[in-house]
């Protein structure tokens, strides 16, 4: 048996199949119907309903078009070190210890991110405060993770080996997937001590493969969304006349 719908516009084909009951469970038969749709068919727009809802919109739509930022250039991902990944994790090192000291607690000393969190780029001129929820779509906080030198030493480990990560506070050279020569603030990484590490609360449960920061000794929510410490970041800077750019500090690089 062979079935064939004929296009009709603005129509939608109806049908539905009647099986038989037996062990088998095969089609019987086949029955279909057009139904045209038109004024008559499809529901009209409630007026009041829209004359709610309309100037929410409005006042969405026209926050959502503000101008955040004027950017140099397009910033893109890229391994070991982007210019996109270089800017947010500066930019969240810088905040995240802004709300430190509002805290009356103790600043991170390096910040790391992911590229798989980072949806889009930065485009050349405008920052719409939408591409911002395009670049950050989820909720995640910013989080203040307190690591063993050991575990932090581990962090750079699985750094080396996945080739590079949005990262700020810290330096690193990468042979043959593993670290070499990293630096803390300046200074060599000491197992010794503690690091903290702000970071997003996705990772800092684990997320990205990121199992160095499971059991730490201590981990503070900031109370504050990644996206919005971007936005507040980008806000500052357009108030204060500068514009948005990002340079490869070779902060994370490759070596033969």
């Amino acid at each position: 048996m062979s079935l064939t719908l004929k296009k009709t516009p603005f129509a939608a084909v109806v049908f539905s199949l009647l099986i038989s009951c037996n062990t088998g469970s095969t089609i019987s038969s086949v029955n279909t119907a057009v139904i045209e749709l038109n004024s008559t068919t499809v529901p009209k727009e409630d007026p009041e309903a829209s004359s709610t809802i309309d100037p929410y919109k409005s006042k969405l739509d026209s926050d959502m078009n503000s101008v955040l930022a004027i950017c140099e250039e397009n910033l893109t991902k890229a391994n070991p070190e982007g210019r996109l990944g270089n800017l947010i994790a500066d930019l969240t090192l810088e905040k995240a210890n802004e709300y430190c000291v509002a805290k009356g607690i103790p600043k991170a000393d390096i910040s790391l991110l992911n590229n798989g969190g980072l949806r889009t780029s930065l485009p050349e001129g405008e920052i719409l405060k939408r591409r911002v929820f395009e670049l950050m779509p989820f909720e995640n906080e910013i989080v203040i993770v307190t690591l063993t030198g050991k575990k932090t030493s581990g962090l750079f480990d699985y750094l080396a080996y996945v080739n590079g990560m949005p990262l700020s506070g810290a330096r690193m050279e990468i042979k043959g997937g593993k670290q070499y020569g990293t630096t803390i603030g300046g200074s060599l990484i000491d197992t010794n001590l503690t690091y903290r590490v702000a970071t997003s609360d996705y990772l800092a449960n684990g997320g990205d493969r990121m199992k160095f920061f499971l059991n730490p000794l201590s981990i503070e929510n900031l109370g504050h969304k990644l996206r919005d410490a971007i936005i507040e970041y980008l806000i500052a800077e357009h108030k204060s006349g500068k514009t948005i750019n990002a340079q490869l500090d070779g902060r994370i690089k490759t070596i033969e």
